[in-house]
């Protein structure tokens, strides 16, 4: 069954979660973890993604921030994102809401869509993005926006920087967003006195991955609501520590729709006319 035809109602996919109330890792036997990112106000493509998380068999819903910026939908993504979601961490976007120094470092059509969404958010929903850690842990499982090295807004694409992530994170997993692309980072020992192999591999369409024994791994899920793989479908993961597979979920949605939404309420084209191609 293709994705788009696949009828599921919202409400469904974050019923019984309790909002800011993240599950006991102690008291939970959790092997299949969920991780969206980088939905940047695209409502039509996280309602998509999450009909297809209830679908999926995960015991637990991460998101790893930018929850707003770009799209036209930032107070219904926020609203929804809360509900569905049992971690959240905050990402750049998200931060420039509530932080005007760092907002002011947006730069054109981001500043645009910045303004536009602050001025669409609430007050109750703005003081929920400043709640939100930039970076927390889950059992094994770090998680943060984009990079657990000494810059937290680096972003994850070569091996020097994949070196110092995988030195200042603690846990054998890792999970970030922020470049949009899904990827996979491998930290494998090699024979003692040698330094560690650190490999990074693009992960195209949708795929199922094995997690190599003794490697520690950093997971990005790709875009939830702005692909830049040149692929236009909604992007998330699931990382099954259980059969220690990671798999990268890709979802159809309805791109004209949220492109006629950027249009109407004045937000910079481009914004829109990228969905079409993933970039």
């Amino acid at each position: 069954m293709r994705d788009h035809e696949c009828v599921c109602i919202v409400d469904a996919c974050v019923a019984d979660r309790a909002p800011d109330t993240p599950p006991s890792v102690e008291n939970s036997h959790v092997t299949r973890i969920g991780l969206i990112s980088d939905i940047h106000s695209n409502l039509e493509s996280l309602e998509a993604v999450l009909c297809d998380v209830s679908l999926a068999g995960i015991d637990t819903l991460i998101c790893l921030g930018d929850i707003t910026g770009y799209g036209p939908n930032p107070s219904e993504c926020v609203d929804l994102i809360r509900e569905a979601c049992d971690l959240v961490v905050l990402g750049n976007h998200d931060e420039a809401m509530i932080d005007p120094e760092i907002g002011d470092r947006f730069r054109g059509s981001a500043q645009l869509a910045l303004e536009y969404n602050r001025s669409n958010l609430t007050s109750q929903q703005l003081r929920y993005l400043r709640s939100l850690p930039e970076r927390t842990e889950f059992g094994d499982l770090s998680v943060t926006h984009a990079c657990f090295g000494p810059n937290k807004y680096d972003y994850l694409y070569s091996r020097e920087t994949a070196s110092q992530a995988f030195a200042n994170m603690p846990t054998r997993f890792g999970a970030v967003g922020h470049t949009h692309l899904p990827s996979t980072f491998h930290c494998c020992a090699k024979s003692e006195g040698l330094p560690d192999q650190i490999t990074m591999e693009p992960v195209v369409g949708r795929a199922s991955l094995p997690i190599p024994e003794n490697c520690r791994m950093i997971i990005n899920p790709g875009s939830v609501g702005q692909p830049r793989d040149r692929n236009p479908d909604a992007s998330w993961a699931v990382l099954d520590t259980e059969a220690s597979t990671f798999q990268i979920r890709r979802v159809w949605y309805d791109v004209m729709q949220v492109e006629q939404k950027v249009l109407a309420s004045g937000l910079p084209v481009a914004h829109g006319e990228r969905l079409r191609v993933g970039a």
